[in-house]
């Protein structure tokens, strides 16, 4: 099958030994599809290396940033570029970590509809995670149980960020400014589409932790989510009156 209709947009900060064998594997696992990486000015060279050996290879896009914005900023700027640049009318968004497999782009594909975004899940019956503590996997769960309860967000897991969005949904976010632009994002754009009426399906993923490379999540980071969360439940409570 050819996926010319697809883009697929990763961020990236740092992932110069994750960044070329992801974009090997998806060249082969999701032949046809464009595939935008975002790069923020990353210090360890991954643009460098992303020119040097995919520049003449017209379906990956390179798109570098002068200084680290967060990742929804990347993922925004990756999504509005496949739109105008590419005709794309599924845009999957996606870690570089190897955290987020290749082998499971072409179902989240095909499960998309015009209003339906596809999500992979962490935790459904039939998800699982590999590598983590248990001190992680219980905050991870926490921090979905609050997210949904406050946001009433529809999803198990709002901070995964591989999924499958259709051109509507994009079409909403070029109206729509996200207000945060790091990991709270992921739950914002849910509840931004919930509110227009999109509807979601989970599937069932295997997340494993990275194996090389450093994650960006920090205590700064974690504590900056919290006062996203406030902001986006004050926002969009205001935006529904």
């Amino acid at each position: 099958m050819n996926y010319k209709h697809v883009a697929i947009i990763i961020p990236i900060f740092n992932e110069r030994n994750n960044i070329l064998t992801l974009i090997d594997l998806l060249l082969k696992k999701v032949p046809g599809a464009n595939i935008v990486v975002v790069d923020d000015n990353s210090p360890d060279g991954s643009a460098l290396a992303i020119e040097k050996n995919f520049g003449k290879i017209n379906k990956v896009h390179l798109l570098k940033g002068v200084r680290k914005m967060g990742r929804g900023n990347a993922v925004f700027r990756g999504f509005f570029y496949a739109y105008q640049k590419c005709s794309s009318q599924i845009f999957v968004e996606m870690d570089a970590d190897h955290s987020h497999k290749p082998q499971l782009v072409p179902q989240l594909v095909n499960l998309v509809t015009a209003n339906t975004v596809v999500c992979a899940s962490r935790y459904l019956k039939d998800s699982r995670i590999s590598g983590w503590s248990r001190l992680r996997i219980i905050f991870s769960r926490l921090s979905n149980f609050i997210i949904k309860n406050i946001l009433n967000n529809p999803l198990m897991d709002s901070t995964n960020g591989f999924r499958a969005y259709p051109k509507k949904a994009i079409e909403v976010f070029q109206k729509h400014s996200p207000i945060t632009s790091n990991y709270l994002v992921l739950s914002e754009t849910v509840t931004l589409l919930a509110n227009h009426n999109f509807k979601f399906l989970e599937v069932p993923s295997h997340f494993p932790n990275r194996t090389v490379g450093k994650s960006n999540t920090t205590p700064i980071l974690a504590t900056q989510s919290l006062v996203d969360l406030f902001m986006i439940w004050w926002h969009y409570k205001l935006w529904r009156k």
